[in-house]
């Protein structure tokens, strides 16, 4: 990830609500790979059920789910009217792995 991607990504998480979607969506370990597959009794989320655990209305949540999308943090998928999200396991890696390279340099040294 260059270091243009690593900023706009982390400038996605600068916003608390953001972070709080994210939170909710990792705990509720959400498996939802294939729609025509996805259990909804594993409660696969919607904007609405996200926005209400997050305390924020359902369009700061639709709005705020679509740039942690945008930044490939999390993933839609829709079924009928309704969509559903689920983090992207890939995006979150990238971003540990950027931040973590930022950080090794510094291990490095205190090390020494």
């Amino acid at each position: 990830m260059n270091e243009q991607e690593l900023a706009e990504r982390c400038t996605v998480l600068a916003a608390e609500a953001r972070v709080r979607l994210l939170r909710l969506l990792g705990k509720k370990a959400l498996r939802c790979g294939d729609p025509a597959a996805c259990d909804l009794s594993e409660r696969c989320c919607t904007v609405a059920e996200l926005a209400q655990g997050a305390g924020v209305s359902v369009p700061t949540a639709s709005h705020h789910l679509k740039e942690l999308r945008r930044a490939g943090l999390v993933r839609l998928q829709r079924r009928g009217r309704h969509a559903y999200y689920a983090l992207h396991a890939d995006g979150l890696r990238a971003l540990a792995a950027a931040l973590e390279g930022l950080a090794a340099p510094a291990a490095q040294s205190e090390e020494a």
